[in-house]
Order: C-alpha cells, then structure tokens, then sequence
C-alpha cells in the first residue's frame, strides 16, 4: 500500500517500514511501488531481516520461515529451481487476501510465460547470492535468540513439514556442490534459462560485469562475483558453527578453501586492491574482471577475514578501506557503485554505474568499516546517507551523483529494474 504524505513532509521510517510488511505474515515485499508491489524476493527480505535482527525478531522470523517454505524442491531449468536454493523472487495473484491490481497482474503474466509460472504464483530461483545470505541471516538469528529457532516447522510444498535445520541442510549441501562443481573453486552462477536473468547476483544490470577492454563478461559461462565468496564464507561458517556441530570441520575447511581461493584468482598485487570476479573467455580459460568496483567492499561486513594472520588481515582491510573512501568512489551521497575512473567502460550513466550510489551498499559499507576498527569512517558513510534523505525526503533505491560527487535529485522518467520497464 502507498502511504500519501504531504509536500516535503518527513517519511517516518516505521510507515516506510509498514507499507512492504506482508498482512499474512509474509515478512516483507521488494517494494511499495509500481514493479515490485506484493513480490517477494530473498536478497531484498535478508537485507531487511540482518538490518532489523534486534528490534524486530518477529519480522525477521517471518521472514526466514517464508523463504524456507518457498525453498527448491527438484531442478527445473525453466524457473532455474535447485534441491536446497533460496527463492530469487516470488509472486502471486492474491496478496494479503486481495487480487493485485491490473499493472501487477501484467507483470505477473509476463514474467511467468517466461518463468514457468501457473496462474496463481510465479516462483523464479535465478539468484546465486539469496542461499548463502540465508544461511548466514539464519546464522544470525540463532546466536541473538537461540537454536531452538532451527527445530520450527514449516510446510513446504510437495515434502511436507520440514524443520529449518533441514532447510538449513539443503541449502547448505548446496552450497558445497555449488563450489565443487565450479573450475574456478568460487560460488559461480549461469542462468539456465536463456530468458532469466544474466546477472544472478545483486547488481544485476546487463553491463555491470564489464572487463577494462569495454568486453562485457561472458555470460555463456559460469561467472564468479567478489561479494558472493564473502556471503558464502558466513554461510558456511553458520552451518559450522551454529546448524551441524557434528560435521563442523567440513563447513570450516570449505570456508577456509573457499576464502584462499577468491584470495589467489581475485587480489591484484600490482593494484594492492581485489577485483570484481572472473569469468570465462571463448577458449574456457579463466579471465579477471579487474574493473574497479565498490563490490570488494562487501568483504568487511563478512568473516572472511577473520581467521587469517594479523598482518595478512591488516593488509586487505586497509587496502579495501582505502581504496572505497577514495575520491573514485566517495561521493556526498556515499559510495559509487564503479570508480570514477571506470566511467568510459559503459557509455550511458548505467543503474549500477560510477554515477550511482546506493544507500543500501553504502549502509553495509559502514556496518564493514565499524566491524573491521573504523568507526569514524563508518559515522562518515552514514553521515552521507542523512544527505540522501534531506535531498530526496525520502529513501530513494538509488541516487545519481556527478563528477565531483553532488547529489542529483528528482523523479525518473522510467521505472527500471533488470529485465522490467516501465515508462
């Protein structure tokens, strides 16, 4: 539902919060707004449910009950379902008890002739990221509020009542099989269906992944994104240390791997600074995509580099913390998406580009520079966040920022997201 407020009055963040809360205990939608009205997807409600973990545990329940109830089943390449993966985005017809309305319902079918949706829901699992955030918010709760949490029971379909420890071990062998499967040794995604989603990761815009060449990544073969190795890392770490003690060296060993890993393909020496990801050129060989990125930053808010030697930690941490609060990534409104010095590589101010800053990356950039020792870079971040809001009066998905940074305000001319426009 929309909440009207007058002209320039404040939005109070607990109506913001009100109106993509699900009435039917749902946990929360994408948005309020004209594409993702009533549509739930599994990064978007884990990012809601670690921001309110200790002020709003009955949400974030919600939240982890209903992805686990929508979790796969069986491999079906046309929905790009898998045993054990994290719903990417889920719809249907009736939300909260009501039919949606004629824009929704347009949006439903279209994207269910493409996603192998029936007439009532729709249920699309193209994301690499959403299984692993599972685990580690999954994680997350239990250590605040107790393991008890892992014997709740929930109804999925086609397998009866199922515990979240069971969902929690599907994901989790998923998880495993993921990293084993993959050349690179990185959690690596390719969509099955040639009408899903290229980018299975959070910037999912077509020309995010692009080499310095201007060479889009080749999404013909599997690619492996920076912040999905971090997210992977928690995840397994989770099933070690709060889900399966009995197993607890196999998750640790596949986390410490995993992390040496994206180590040894993704740190640039000559660059003292990590890359995005690597794909695949035509011959199968492995190839890093270098461009400079805000991605690399995702690492602090993780425990990847919990575990290593002092003066190794110490290095990334400070090279990562220096490079993101450089003036290639440091705008009024927080953090670029790409540096400034990437600009040329795409040749329009693309969603994801060096002229957009998110709120939501930026806020789990300051979350990393608390946990890693910076709190008053983490202050400055958020400082910038409040200048958001006092631009815009309002919380914005993204903003655009120029070249020396300022914040750009006002309506767009399109609603955009992936593979929907709506003008």
């Amino acid at each position: 539902m929309e909440i009207p407020q007058p002209k320039d009055a404040q939005v109070i963040p607990a109506l913001a919060l009100r109106s993509v809360t699900s009435k039917s205990g749902a946990g929360v939608y994408a948005s309020s707004d004209t594409l993702f009205k009533g549509a739930v997807f599994g990064r978007d409600s884990l990012e809601v449910a670690e921001d309110l973990l200790l002020i709003k545990p009955r949400l974030v329940r919600n939240i982890l009950l209903t992805l686990g109830r929508l979790q796969g089943q069986e491999y079906n390449t046309e929905n790009e379902e898998e045993p054990g993966k994290i719903i990417h985005e889920y719809r249907s017809t009736v939300v909260d008890g009501k039919p949606i309305d004629d824009i929704s319902l347009s949006i439903f079918r279209n994207l269910s002739q493409k996603w192998g949706g029936d007439d009532r829901t729709m249920a699309y699992y193209g994301s690499v990221d959403a299984t692993p955030h599972f685990l580690r918010t999954l994680g997350m709760y239990t250590n605040a509020y107790g393991e008890s949490f892992l014997d709740r029971k929930i109804h999925q379909k086609g397998d009866g009542n199922v515990s979240l420890r069971e969902v929690a071990q599907r994901s989790s062998k998923w998880l495993l099989q993921k990293i084993a499967v993959s050349e690179s040794g990185l959690v690596e995604y390719k969509r099955q269906n040639p009408h899903g989603i290229e980018n299975q990761v959070w910037k999912d815009s077509k020309e995010f992944y692009v080499h310095e060449d201007k060479q889009r990544a080749n999404h013909d073969a599997p690619i492996a994104s920076i912040e999905v190795q971090g997210l992977a890392y928690d995840g397994l770490m989770a099933a070690a240390t709060r889900f399966f003690p009995d197993t607890a060296d196999t998750y640790r060993n596949a986390a410490h791997v995993l992390r040496d890993q994206t180590i040894e393909h993704l740190w640039q020496n000559d660059r003292n600074a990590f890359a995005l990801g690597l794909d695949y050129d035509p011959d199968g060989q492995i190839r890093i995509i270098r461009t400079a990125t805000a991605n690399p930053a995702a690492l602090l808010d993780t425990g990847f580099f919990d575990d290593l030697p002092p003066k190794m930690r110490q290095k990334y941490v400070t090279a990562i913390a220096q490079d993101i609060t450089s003036g290639n990534f440091l705008t009024d409104a927080g953090i670029r998406s790409r540096s400034l010095s990437e600009a040329h590589l795409v040749d329009h101010w693309d969603y994801h580009g060096s002229y957009v800053s998110w709120p939501k990356e930026t806020y789990d950039i300051a979350k990393g520079m608390r946990r890693q020792g910076f709190p008053k870079l983490a202050r400055q971040l958020e400082n910038r966040l409040l200048n958001v809001w006092l631009r815009n009066r309002s919380y914005p998905e993204f903003v655009y920022v120029d070249e020396l940074g300022r914040v750009l305000a006002g309506p767009p001319s399109t609603h955009s997201h992936g593979e929907l426009t709506i003008v």
